[in-house]
């Protein structure tokens, strides 16, 4: 789970890259990098990378040596490969004889060992088992070995990767910008299109906050501009290439799975709640999974309460189906830089979940209590909670999940590949419950998620909850395997 950006033609880009990454932080914290031409022209493509906090790594003087107005950026959640690895950073790049293409990419591949094997074939060495690093070399096999065109080419990389992924990419003497996701949709990616004073641009982000952003910049720098947008999410199994006159290209890798939505944990966790899928808010959208969740669990208590910031829409929800008052007892401390725990490596986890909360004693003390967060995963933060508010005076506390249990691993981008890791995995709710220490615990149910979603549930991938793979067999996969 990684956030993507990249955007062509709009004069002020690099003034704005940074903000616009910092809005995407909540899907990676742990590096950041962007790639872009130094020249006036496309002949040399160079990038900044690090890890650390973005603010550091991409602002004002780090970009200052680029010149134009095409980036790719990424902000990274590490899985399989170390965090701690420079060479693992996006944006990752292949080198030929006729320049660089470099790639940003957001999920995971789950056949990299008969990739390596492939690209070595070719007398081609890669140096990690990043996926962005597999897709920038097999696409640079298929145009430098095979002869291909660039939309063929990645048309063929796409034929021989198998696992959910978005990625942008750039390549030196080519204007464009190129664009692709799964043809599974596993992970998300959209584009829009802006038009300010007649001049037209293009971008592409893991969500469309990163819109938004673009959008209040011009706002709040030119209030005078005259600035429209059009946005849509890029269908599953799609290739478009959008040049710095704005002119957009677009493939079909194939159609099977063009209606599909993507990660059902998205809708339940990642994307931040001002995104927006099919035209509806993720703060919506949450929303009626707390109603679902109160008309499927409801509960004797004094308040409702959310673990912020995950749990606040869902909280809202549950208290307004309940008719209880919602009120602030948890807050989220400052300064751990509002740092998700869920995404944190191992190590820091369990220090980052004791510090990041603070609970308002005054507020909870002789309460029954329901507690709404957004999911239960390994069950750290869960149970360092409950401990702290009933230390804290609270009489019960019961806690309500609008996810169904997590499970089962989840391949596709998230770090989640060891069940054993997982607290509901092999264990009933009243188990978990007691294991958490609370009162009572329930889930929404998979039913119930859908009803709040109001999607069908074929479309999306919701292995972690289901063990359902989203790799059907009708899709003819001629991967690598």
């Amino acid at each position: 789970m990684c956030g993507v950006f990249g955007i062509v033609g709009h004069p002020q880009a690099k003034l704005f890259l940074p903000t616009v990454l910092s809005s995407l932080k909540h899907r990676g914290h742990d590096s950041a990098g962007v790639a872009g031409f130094v020249t006036d022209n496309t002949s040399c493509l160079e990038t900044v990378k690090g890890i650390g906090a973005v603010e550091t790594i991409i602002n004002k003087e780090s970009l200052g040596k680029f010149s134009g107005s095409t980036f790719i950026g990424h902000m990274r959640y590490s899985t399989r490969n170390e965090s701690s690895s420079v060479r693992e950073i996006h944006p990752h790049w292949a080198q030929s004889m006729r320049g660089k293409n470099a790639i940003v990419t957001n999920g995971d591949l789950v056949n990299v060992d008969a990739l390596i094997k492939h690209i070595n074939s070719f007398d081609v060495k890669v140096y990690t088992r990043n996926d962005a690093e597999m897709m920038a070399a097999l696409i640079n096999i298929q145009i430098q070995k095979n002869g291909k065109r660039v939309f063929q080419a990645i048309k063929e990389t796409m034929n021989q990767i198998k696992g959910g992924y978005a990625a942008l990419m750039l390549m030196e003497d080519d204007d464009r910008l190129f664009a692709f996701r799964d043809p599974w949709g596993i992970r998300p990616l959209h584009v829009g299109e802006f038009k300010i004073n007649g001049i037209k641009c293009v971008a592409f982000a893991s969500e469309t906050c990163a819109f938004d952003i673009i959008q209040r910049y011009n706002l709040a720098r030119y209030p005078d501009n005259d600035i429209s947008l059009t946005h849509r999410e890029v269908k599953p199994g799609e290739i478009i290439a959008a040049d710095a006159n704005s002119y957009i290209e677009s493939s079909l890798f194939f159609e099977p799975a063009l209606n599909k939505v993507g990660c059902v944990f998205e809708s339940i966790y990642f994307s931040r709640p001002d995104s927006r899928q099919r035209g509806e808010s993720f703060q919506v959208l949450r929303e009626r999974m707390g109603m679902e969740l109160f008309k499927e669990s409801p509960v004797e208590a004094d308040m409702v309460t959310a673990v912020p910031k995950g749990g606040i829409p869902s909280a809202v929800g549950y208290a307004k189906a309940s008719k209880l008052p919602y009120t602030v007892a948890i807050l989220e401390e400052p300064t751990t830089g509002g740092l998700r725990s869920f995404i944190t490596n191992p190590k820091e986890r369990k220090s980052l979940a004791i510090m990041k909360y603070n609970i308002l004693e005054d507020v909870v003390r002789g309460k029954r209590l329901i507690v709404v967060d957004d999911s239960i995963v390994r069950g750290t933060t869960s149970k360092l909670l409950v401990k702290n508010l009933f230390e804290a005076g609270a009489k019960e506390i019961h806690l309500r999940i609008p996810c169904p249990p997590y499970n089962h691993p989840c391949y596709y981008g998230i770090e989640t590949r060891d069940p054993q890791t997982l607290i509901s995995h092999n264990r009933s709710v009243e188990e978990i419950c007691e294991i958490l220490g609370a009162t009572s615990l329930a889930y929404l149910s998979i039913p119930g998620l859908y009803n709040a979603i109001q999607q069908k549930r074929e479309l999306f991938c919701d292995e972690c909850l289901s063990e359902a793979s989203p790799f059907q067999p009708s899709l003819n996969c001629n991967c690598i395997c």
